[in-house]
């Protein structure tokens, strides 16, 4: 006979969307490629939603990671502008080429998305940054 569990863990790890943000205005209107990769950008931070370093935590999501998932280059484009502007993430710095040294985007988690439908909700466009821009709203 088998031995019986008696912790609650799950038997190997998962990306758990609280209830709150899949019931969510912002949620509700992502397209469904971006709904669809969201629990990956989740699963990059890997803190306890409830403490307090969780939106502060920054990471890397590459185009060569998305294309792992199944997703062409320029959908992720669309899915990275879909995502900051419903406020599920915020960028920090913007990569690209930089002469030949090939950097990665970084973002953060964000809880903006919170505020979508409201006046007090603050949308943020990836094409409106530039390098020094994300770097100032960063700190």
């Amino acid at each position: 006979m088998g031995r019986k569990r008696t912790d609650n863990r799950l038997p190997y790890p998962f990306v758990a969307v609280p209830w709150t943000i899949l019931h969510s205005k912002a949620y509700k209107a992502l397209p469904p490629s971006s709904a669809k990769l969201f629990p990956y950008f989740l699963g990059k931070v890997q803190i306890n939603p409830k403490n307090p370093e969780y939106y502060a935590t920054t990471f890397s999501f590459t185009y060569s990671e998305a294309e792992n998932y199944g997703c062409r280059k320029k959908t992720f484009y669309e899915v990275l502008k879909a995502l900051m502007r419903y406020g599920f993430i915020d960028p920090v710095k913007k990569g690209g080429l930089r002469g030949m040294n090939m950097t990665s985007s970084i973002f953060k988690l964000s809880d903006r998305w919170k505020q979508f439908g409201n006046a007090s909700f603050v949308e943020i466009n990836w094409s409106m940054f530039g390098k020094r821009q994300i770097d100032k709203m960063a700190v």
